[in-house]
């Protein structure tokens, strides 16, 4: 969870999400604006959306999840938890609920537990049951006890089902340190008071949550101290070893010109990084010709692929981007940005490659299965096959809040408030900031009933 002073003017912040919070919980949650930050072919929403480009796409091994209506429960606040006592809750102080899915069907989760010792953990569910990777009172790999992750409630996955998390330790040097779960255990991967590579007399303070790709490779946001000074460092770990990427106060890449340019980097949201090492960012400027941008780098040269100010595909400016951005491995982007001029203007949904950009969806535009959008999620994501997928408001529509999905140029529903499910029962109102992630096979989301409890579920389409 990025700390509250590290979040740049450009980048959605936890204001802004509670008051969309509160609008959630009463099932209208409309006109949704970010305050730091042509109808499309809609086919029906039980209609199958295939890229002609995409490869087959088995059935999912998380049968489990699934039921008649395509339906799966992942975890309920009540359930059994593996680590003792039952599941409380899935999110922390109204942050969004991240269960990402990868092409297994696996889901990996933040909880907090009740009647148990281990008061909290990061677990993976799949059709066979669900698993602890890590809990409080853990012993942490080279010494100490894993104390919290609330801290970072948002876990990375990948296809092995390997998971990438951050977590508070006691009874060690560190009091921080970002991990990775995989067969042989935990590794560590980095820890506060550590030195931070690429950055003369460093030394970590804190982490934001990681992001992982298939091949083991780790990004993170931390804060280094440097004497009296913080500063954010974009980090990329890969076979073991750290490397930095870029940080606070360097200067911005000019294509055709050495450094230094004009401008420096101030502020980072949070990373993402897919299967060919390419490493997406959005990121404040100070001194620049623009306030912020979407930055690519790892596998790829440092280069600005957004500009806050530049021209949306229908020609307005985009005037402010989403905290978290999403790649896919084609290197296509995601990401939700602010249209208009000045103070005024409507969400969007983007995507952006090297090549073009797509309005995804457009605040006012029809949304398929009825009704117009009104607002959208934190954050949008992307999934293999060119699937974006994304929460959205629908005003007149047959549910309030709905979860949306866009392939090879077809926007559909997937999922909507009130729809009834095989057992008879409505679908609740979405969580608190709520988003979506994207697999394979189906998308997971979270939804909050009306005395608090939560529940995460996997639609399989």
């Amino acid at each position: 969870m990025m700390p509250a002073r590290s979040r740049g003017l450009l980048l959605m912040g936890a204001g802004t999400r509670l008051r969309i919070a509160a609008v959630l919980v009463a099932g209208l949650w409309a006109a949704v604006l970010w305050a730091v930050l042509s109808q499309p072919a809609a086919p029906g929403a039980d209609q199958p959306v295939r890229s002609a480009t995409s490869h087959p796409v088995p059935a999912p091994a998380a049968r489990g999840f699934r039921t008649a209506s395509g339906f799966g429960l992942v975890a309920a606040s009540g359930q059994l938890a593996p680590t003792g006592g039952t599941f409380d809750r899935f999110d922390v102080a109204a942050q969004p609920i991240v269960a990402p899915v990868n092409a297994g069907g696996q889901v990996a989760f933040y909880a907090t537990v009740l009647h148990a010792r281990a008061t909290e953990g990061i677990f993976l569910a799949s059709g066979m049951g669900i698993q602890k990777i890590a809990a409080v009172g853990d012993p942490a790999p080279g010494g100490g006890i894993l104390s919290q992750f609330s801290r970072h409630p948002m876990p990375a996955l990948n296809d092995a089902g390997h998971v990438a998390f951050g977590a508070t330790m006691t009874a060690s040097r560190a009091a921080e340190g970002v991990f990775l779960a995989n067969p042989d255990g935990l590794s560590v991967v980095a820890l506060t008071g550590g030195d931070a590579p690429g950055v003369v007399g460093g030394t970590f303070s804190e982490f934001d949550a990681p992001a992982l790709n298939n091949l083991d490779e780790i990004v993170f946001v931390a804060t280094v101290r440097r004497n009296r000074d913080l500063l954010q460092v974009l980090y990329r770990w890969s076979r073991g070893r750290l490397q930095k990427l870029v940080a606070e106060g360097d200067p911005l890449p000019r294509a055709g010109s050495p450094p230094p340019c004009c401008g420096v980097f101030s502020k980072f949201g949070l990373p993402a990084i897919n299967s060919r090492g390419v490493v997406v960012f959005p990121a404040t400027i100070d001194h620049g010709p623009v306030l912020g941008g979407i930055f690519v780098s790892g596998a790829r040269d440092l280069r600005m692929l957004a500009a806050a100010g530049a021209p949306a595909p229908d020609g307005e400016m985009t005037i402010r981007f989403s905290e978290r951005v999403a790649i896919d491995d084609d290197d296509n982007l995601a990401f939700g940005a602010q249209l208009g001029t000045g103070r005024t203007g409507h969400e969007a949904v983007l995507r952006v490659n090297t090549t073009d950009s797509t309005q995804i969806a457009l605040a006012g535009d029809p949304a398929p299965g009825g009704g117009r959008f009104t607002g959208f999620g934190p954050w949008p994501d992307a999934g293999p096959a060119g699937m974006i997928a994304f929460v959205a408001s629908v005003e007149d529509g047959p549910g309030p809040v709905g979860v949306y999905g866009w392939q090879a140029g077809a926007l559909r529903r997937i999922a909507t408030v009130g729809e009834r499910l095989a057992d008879g029962t409505s679908l609740a109102p979405l969580a608190i900031n709520s988003v979506t992630s994207a697999g394979l096979n189906g998308v997971t989301f979270a939804t909050m009933g009306d005395g608090g409890e939560q529940r995460i579920y996997y639609r399989a389409p």
